[in-house]
């Protein structure tokens, strides 16, 4: 346990200075190299980190767009816009990998399988990650990155304690044994009135123009479940290959999966919220 709250700690004390810098360019080069590390952990525990011509045009992808979205954005293009351009690289690598799978068919080292463990994997973390940088470089996205934690970290907290005292009934018990239903409501319920209260402090204390409680507590309640599934689902694929973490990059918490997998799992819905709804003016 000490190890654990050292390194988060450590987390917040790196992370926090970066959040508060996060309109420099040093904001979306954390988030390549965040997503780089994400995806090789992914395909340690799916075992095809060694099919490099699978994996390495990923990298590239995974590395590339959270950086290219910053450098597009600030030259004013349109947030979908830039999510069509890496829509695009994904189904470019899609049939680039399946064509490598075809001719690498008859050696048998390589498997329409590995080919969508690969653009699955790709698609979750390098989209994600882009959607990480999209959300900051749009308008008011100062405002709106910090929802991304709220989401995940409070629906955290809220579940966990709630659960530790109140949980009976098991939300997944194979998957994540101490987990529980009475901590998901809570969850729920915690993570919306945190995205309430934030609205009200940010337009009272920093500036902020005005705040749409409405779509500020919807987005809270869609976004907490959102952020459970994406937990549970991380924690599914362990589960089914038989690893206890994905990594071990943050002592006592394990790698950048484990301690993100939230986050990566809302951060393209928030996006969408964030271009269309936006509920902080």
């Amino acid at each position: 346990m000490k190890v654990r709250i050292l390194t988060g700690l450590c987390i917040a004390a790196l992370g926090i200075p970066i959040l508060i810098f996060s309109h420099l360019i040093i904001y979306p080069i954390v988030l390549a190299a965040l997503s780089l590390v994400a995806l090789y952990e992914f395909y340690r525990v799916m075992g095809v980190e060694k099919k490099l011509t699978l994996t390495i045009p990923t990298y590239l992808i995974g590395v590339a767009f959270p950086i290219l979205a910053y450098f597009l954005l600030e030259k004013g293009m349109e947030p979908l816009h830039v999510l069509s351009y890496i829509t695009l690289a994904l189904f470019v690598y899609m049939f680039y990998a399946f064509f490598v799978a075809v001719l690498n068919h008859h050696k048998k080292t390589m498997s329409s399988v590995d080919v969508m463990k690969c653009f699955f994997t790709t698609a979750f973390i390098a989209l994600s990650f882009t959607s990480l940088s999209i959300i900051r470089y749009i308008q008011n996205g100062g405002y709106f990155i910090a929802l991304v934690f709220i989401a995940a970290w409070a629906t955290d907290i809220f579940a966990y304690f709630f659960g530790s005292f109140f949980g009976k009934h098991k939300l997944a018990p194979v998957v994540s044994p101490k987990k529980s239903i009475e901590g998901a409501v809570a969850g729920t319920v915690g993570c919306t009135l945190c995205f309430v209260l934030y609205g009200y402090i940010v337009v009272t204390f920093f500036g902020a123009t005005s705040a749409n409680y409405l779509y500020l507590a919807l987005s809270g309640f869609l976004l907490s479940i959102v952020a459970q599934i994406g937990d549970l689902s991380c924690s599914l694929v362990k589960r089914e290959y038989g690893v206890k973490d994905y990594g071990n990059i943050f002592p006592g918490h394990g790698g950048v999966v484990d301690r993100f997998d939230s986050v990566i799992a809302i951060s393209t819905i928030l996006m969408v919220i964030c271009t269309f709804f936006p509920p902080i003016g």
